[in-house]
């Protein structure tokens, strides 16, 4: 039997060290591989419906109940300034609904709302900014706006700057179903679970690379290439890794997608033991269950 040469390169989304030409042809090839993933995931998704459903009803009742949302917070007075009232009308809940962060929640527990996510970068500024208005001219007019907010006022902690934060912003009113500005009164932060390794990190994004990097050592290193070689396929493939780390810091409910099911199961074992995991993520100093999701590829070569 031939022994075979495996190794995982992370898969990055970042092409600023390309020429424009080359990142459009990386990017649209990128694409094309996570859509054929996406496609073998409709056979098997990660949670049912009904999950689904309870896992958003859930998240949005914590968050609600952390940010306080109300139409007269600093915030929402503040975007009462800066931001034109008719560009309310701009805002399509049918395609932020239908966003990949929605497009599992049925219509009858969307809470329409809008959120906007960022982190704090090294030198201490908002960045890394996320927002799904369905209109991009207006998320980057938000994020403009945004940008003006002094963040004192937020009254986030030095440990909160080293997670992801979210604020909600607009809201549709139940009374006439108009968009409003209807902002948070506190920020709400997600802090990652934390790996042997990556104690001593200061960012969220540094925390979120470590935890993978360490996964994904493990997998190189404990990955059994006897059960990979009964198996045909060769060269560079794309497979999504999904697990959650629950709110003991334990890994569970681990069901990844592969070109076939002898890589899945490989993987899914590997990631079942893998028991590096030191804290859980938190949600306000609460913990919280982690849902882990990415994009990576693993090179199978034989060797003469």
């Amino acid at each position: 039997m031939k022994s075979v040469l495996l190794f995982v390169a992370i898969v990055t989304f970042s092409f600023s060290n390309y020429a424009q030409t080359k990142k459009d042809s990386l990017s649209k090839a990128v694409r094309e591989r996570v859509k054929n993933v996406l496609e073998s995931q409709s056979d098997n998704p990660y949670f049912t419906r009904e999950e689904s459903d309870a896992e958003y009803q859930n998240e949005n009742d914590t968050f609600q109940t952390l940010a306080k949302p109300s139409e007269n917070s600093d915030l929402a007075n503040f975007f009462k300034i800066y931001l034109e009232k008719k560009l309310l009308k701009k805002i399509d809940f049918s395609e932020v609904k239908w966003s990949y962060l929605y497009k599992n929640i049925s219509r009858s527990e969307y809470n329409y709302t809008i959120r906007l996510t960022f982190e704090i970068s090294k030198t201490g500024k908002a960045s890394g900014f996320k927002i799904y208005t369905g209109d991009k001219d207006l998320d980057r007019k938000v994020v403009e706006i945004f940008k003006k907010y002094p963040l004192e006022k937020l009254a986030l902690t030095e440990a909160d700057k080293h997670g992801r934060i979210s604020i909600q912003l607009f809201a549709k009113a139940k009374e006439n179903k108009n968009t409003i500005i209807k902002a948070s009164t506190y920020a709400v932060v997600d802090q990652l679970p934390t790996v042997k390794g990556c104690e001593n990190l200061q960012t969220n994004w540094q925390i979120n690379n470590c935890l993978y990097e360490r996964l994904y050592d493990y997998i190189l290193q404990n990955i059994s290439l006897k059960t990979i070689n009964k198996q045909e396929l060769r060269g560079e493939i794309l497979f999504r890794p999904r697990f959650t780390i629950d709110s003991k810091g334990k890994i569970v409910h681990v069901n990844s997608i592969a070109p076939n099911s002898v890589i899945k199961n490989e993987i899914d074992r590997l990631i079942t033991s893998f028991d590096q995991v030191l804290v859980p993520g938190t949600r306000n100093n609460i913990p919280k269950k982690t849902y882990c999701d990415a994009y990576r590829t693993i090179t199978i070569e034989n060797l003469n």
